[in-house]
């Protein structure tokens, strides 16, 4: 485990920046709720004015900013999905290019450990990361819906919208961990994993407003979990789980695969 822990080091700078900062986000968004809902119909007024394609966008035809689930939905989710899968995919996509960007790979490779357990070992370590981030973001969650609610909440909608993103999350981080073979600079390193988030985040909304491109939201993680219709059904689709579990499946078979396969210069 000695890969394992020297990881957390590495990375414990720029989770402890990513956690607080959403985390310390979401608190000042959760605690506009209370003003909000006691000014509904100025709200629902001012939503009815806004373009469709923005309404259908971002689901405020199906849900309303007058429930804490609403609110939280339109107002605080799509920031710990877009950034919080911009988060997962840099620690993903520079897990394994960061020691050949270094030069570091050789000495790490002279000492008795095979591939496997380099990606082993580096792989864990980013998902329990991403775990970790997910829960401290829930916990907090939970404590601000019960300080600032109005009216009782499904509890259940509220845990998938804690797991949806964490699935989300754990999907761009084994993508990354994928994309990590190829890309070995850290200067590239952030346009691509920022740049493949941002393509997948779009796709989301245009298959959102359009009726033609509406089958492109089998290929965004985005739309496997997308709030208004967990909450509307309390329930993420089982054909959703289960892509997310195959992309993750094959993104790590592929990754062991690769590795062990791949020609490192210098060694």
């Amino acid at each position: 485990m000695i890969i394992f822990t020297r990881e957390l080091k590495r990375n414990r700078k720029s989770f402890i920046i990513w956690t607080a900062s959403l985390v310390l986000f979401n608190i000042l968004m959760m605690s506009f709720y209370q003003s909000i809902a006691e000014n509904t119909e100025m709200y629902d007024k001012m939503v009815m004015e806004f373009p469709r394609a923005m309404i259908e966008a971002f689901g405020l035809d199906k849900i309303s900013m007058s429930t804490i689930l609403g609110f939280f939905g339109t107002e605080c989710y799509i920031f710990i999905t877009l950034f919080g899968s911009i988060y997962a995919m840099l620690l993903g996509a520079s897990t394994l290019s960061r020691e050949e960007g270094e030069k570091t790979i050789e000495f790490l490779l002279a000492k008795p450990v095979t591939r496997s357990t380099i990606v082993t070992e580096k792989a864990a370590n980013a998902f329990s990361l991403i775990t970790l981030f997910n829960l401290i973001f829930s916990i907090v969650n939970f404590l601000m819906f019960d300080a600032v609610k109005i009216d009782d909440y499904s509890t259940r909608a509220l845990l998938l919208l804690s797991l949806g993103p964490l699935l989300l999350h754990l999907t761009f981080t084994s993508i990354g961990l994928l994309i990590s073979v190829f890309v070995v600079k850290a200067k590239a390193v952030y346009p691509v994993s920022i740049g493949f988030v941002l393509f997948m985040y779009f796709i989301s909304i245009m298959s959102s407003i359009s009726e033609k491109l509406t089958n492109l939201k089998y290929l965004t993680p985005f739309k496997y979990v997308d709030a208004p219709d967990i909450i509307m059904n309390e329930r993420i689709e089982p054909v959703y789980l289960a892509i997310m579990f195959a992309v993750i499946a094959i993104s790590l078979a592929a990754t062991y695969v690769l590795y062990n396969r791949k020609n490192i210069q210098g060694v």
